[in-house]
């Protein structure tokens, strides 16, 4: 049983200034009694798990507030949410009256679930007492208390338009129009008193989609008054701020020419900047503006490619598949599709051969490596660069030093099993789908095979198979690179397998178990440690309609252990668990508010892992049931969940997207419009329960 507590985390946002750590007047946040009696949040995480040691501490407990603030955002661009959270709440409980580390810190409340906290805090620093809404029963504020506010007139503009940020992405969790109208009425008081073409485009776009059209062009027509005519001399966020501007008066080809010359200086910004610019396009379309289809293909993203490949031949192939001597015929045709293709990103495995050669290929073109491995790095030196001597081994640590990221889809030993090789493909596609979502453009693959050899799991000819868009996908036949003596024939899979690892298991074991990959799902409820005994009947009552509810979800589970509040699911596929975590979740929200005799709201903490575990008879209770470390770590995300939350790790939420990737192509084959369901958040790098190491985690909803 986990104990109840409140998650929190935050944002990859740009940094926040701020004033010295000291209390600040009421021209920069109101330094209320109410302010310090909610300025602690609960998190499930332990501030000692994520403090690296007590010198870091006394450097924190000796800086400035922006030092801190710089700390803070540094910790959010690298991933570290969590870390992030403790800094923020630990400063900003020294210093509640900073309204630079109290925004800060709302960010962080924010992006892992804690909303309605982040909004309060926001409240305070606008110095606004929210009222109940009786139809939706929350805690809001108006237009007119928003207007009133001191904060509007007196407060810094930079702070301003943060807090018109929070309110926007505020809107993606609650729906609610109230949001957008406030985040505008933000971002036209910072307008106001700071002229910039970002802030200024910010309060056009959501005046234009809330309605207010003639504000919108009004808007739109001061920005461009802000630089000479065609942005001449201005940067390229600059000169995207002027083509928005001039596509909201109808301009379209006067946006088209201030589109391209931001394109002629992309050179010297992140390919990020350019994905934003899309990314607002895309938005602005879904919300009915018309965008012409050019604006997009100058706004050109750079290719993913997810690479798969044969190794060099292993010494005891009895047929040569990739001898060493075709090495510089295989580099030359994978750098010319890379070129032709724009190809900035990959993602691959690091095995010696073709891997290696397209991660090489790949860095001398100025692009980014992005390695996937399946299994333990011990197992897979052994196993898959070894045998090609010295040099492909310091070829091997070479890309792994220079590469972007390196991580594994598991961590395990590899005991023999092939499947690991399969499922790291799987979370390869998967993650290259998901960047594909972020920079707007869909992942191909490239893949050095042998047309000769039929399909073993996780092998080349293996993801081909499964790689659903021919259009998308770029072969390299090693066939016709060697001299096969014109033979046409399949080679026998036997001759070319190298002798593998044995599986050894206790001799009182009779049945070796099977290993194969599963998504699963851990929930507890909170609250249910603050039920005294007067509650048990009411408990009871619940619990009869929780699993009579779940028996309506209607998934197909492998799996399904339920004992006390606690749930544990399996499936073969990672759709079928989020459909039933997610499902479960609005049960229990739901059904949690029917019980207003218990004395803590009861609401579920949901976690999502996948990856190998191994299937066998239990010998006590003589029913199927999985082990394995896998099933330790879904175990241990659920503590450190926020409450009412799904989180999913990095390998469930790479295997997700796969699936859906296929689903939607198997419903555009046929002609049908396919809606997405899921929608996924990146909360961070999190430190697991009881001491089991750090996870990459994002937060599932519906879309």
């Amino acid at each position: 049983m986990t104990e109840d507590t409140e998650n929190t985390g935050e944002n990859k946002e740009e940094n926040q200034t701020s004033s010295e750590c000291n209390p600040v007047d009421s021209s920069d946040a109101p330094a209320t009694s109410s302010q310090k009696k909610t300025t602690a949040v609960e998190t499930p995480v332990d501030d000692t798990d994520l403090s690296d040691d007590d010198s870091e501490e006394n450097k924190l407990e000796k800086a400035s507030c922006n030092e801190v603030e710089d700390q803070i955002t540094n910790l959010i661009a690298t991933g570290h949410m969590f870390k992030a959270h403790v800094i923020a709440k630990k400063a900003f409980q020294k210093h509640p009256n900073n309204v630079g580390l109290a925004q800060a810190y709302a960010l962080v409340l924010l992006k892992t679930g804690a909303v309605k906290e982040s909004q309060n805090l926001i409240y305070q620093i606008l110095g606004i007492t929210p009222q109940k809404d009786e139809a939706t029963n929350t805690m809001v504020i108006t237009i007119e208390d928003l207007l009133t506010s001191k904060f509007l007139t007196e407060g810094r503009a930079d702070v301003i338009a943060n807090l018109g940020h929070i309110f926007n992405e505020s809107w993606k969790y609650s729906r609610s129009c109230r949001d957008l109208e406030i985040s505008r009425e933000l971002y036209l008081a910072s307008f106001k008193k700071e002229k910039k073409t970002r802030t200024g485009m910010h309060a056009a776009w959501l005046s234009w989609v809330t309605g207010e059209d003639a504000q919108a062009k009004q808007m739109a027509a001061e920005v461009l008054k802000l630089l000479p005519p065609f942005g001449l001399e201005a940067s390229f966020n600059e000169l995207i701020d002027l083509a928005e501007a001039q596509l909201l008066l109808g301009r379209e080809d006067d946006a088209c020419k201030l589109y391209g010359e931001a394109m002629k200086q992309s050179a010297s910004e992140s390919y990020i900047s350019i994905v934003t610019a899309r990314q607002q396009l895309y938005f602005l379309r879904d919300a009915g503006l018309k965008v012409p289809n050019k604006t997009f293909e100058i706004l050109s993203p750079p290719t993913i490619v997810v690479f798969t490949g044969h190794a060099i031949d292993h010494p005891s192939f009895q047929v040569s598949l990739f001898p060493q001597e075709i090495e510089a015929d295989v580099k030359r045709i994978i750098t010319e599709k890379l070129q032709s293709i724009n190809a900035k990103i990959g993602y691959s495995s690091a095995s010696c051969g073709a891997d290696i050669i397209f991660m090489e290929a790949l860095q001398s073109l100025g692009g980014e490596v992005n390695i996937i491995l399946p299994f333990a790095i011990s197992d897979f030196i052994e196993t898959n660069v070894r045998h090609a001597g010295p040099r492909w081994e310091k070829r091997f640590q070479r890309v792994l030093e220079s590469a972007h990221s390196v991580s594994f889809a598991c961590e395990d030993r590899y005991l023999g099993h092939d499947m690991l090789y399969r499922f790291a493909n799987h979370v390869m596609h998967g993650s290259a789908v998901m960047r594909g979502k972020f920079l707007t453009t869909e992942p191909h693959l490239m893949a050095v095979w042998h047309s000769r050899t039929d399909a073993i799991p996780g092998g080349p000819a293996d993801f081909i198979d499964r790689w659903t868009n021919i259009s998308t996908l770029h072969l390299i036949d090693l066939d016709e690179l060697g001299d096969n003596g014109g033979n046409v024939d399949k080679i026998d899979l036997s001759l070319v397998q190298p002798q593998k690892f044995s599986l050894t298991f206790d001799p009182f074991i009779s049945k070796t178990p099977e290993r194969v990959i599963k998504s699963m799902m851990f929930s507890d409820l909170s609250g249910y440690s603050k039920l005294q005994d007067e509650h048990i009947p009411s408990f009871l009552d619940f619990l009869e309609k929780l699993n009579a509810a779940i028996d309506k979800i209607g998934v197909s589970l492998e799996s399904l252990n339920t004992w006390g509040d606690a749930v544990f699911a399996v499936a073969d596929s990672s759709m079928k668990i989020a459909d039933f975590g997610l499902r479960y979740c609005d049960i229990i929200e739901n059904l949690g508010l029917k019980y207003p005799e218990f004395p803590f709201p009861i609401r579920a903490r949901i976690s999502l892992h996948s990856g190998p575990v191994f299937i066998a008879q239990d010998p006590f209770i003589k029913k199927t049931n999985f082990y394995g470390g896998h099933i330790n770590r879904a175990a241990r995300l659920e503590p450190v969940t926020a409450v009412g939350q799904v989180y999913a790790t990095q390998q469930f939420v790479s295997l997700l997207y796969g699936e859906t990737n296929d689903e939607r192509n198997e419903f555009e084959q046929k002609g049908l419009k396919y809606y997405e369901r899921y929608s996924t958040e990146y909360v961070g790098v999190i430190s697991l329960a009881k001491s089991f190491g750090q996870q990459e985690v994002y937060n599932l909803r519906w879309r």
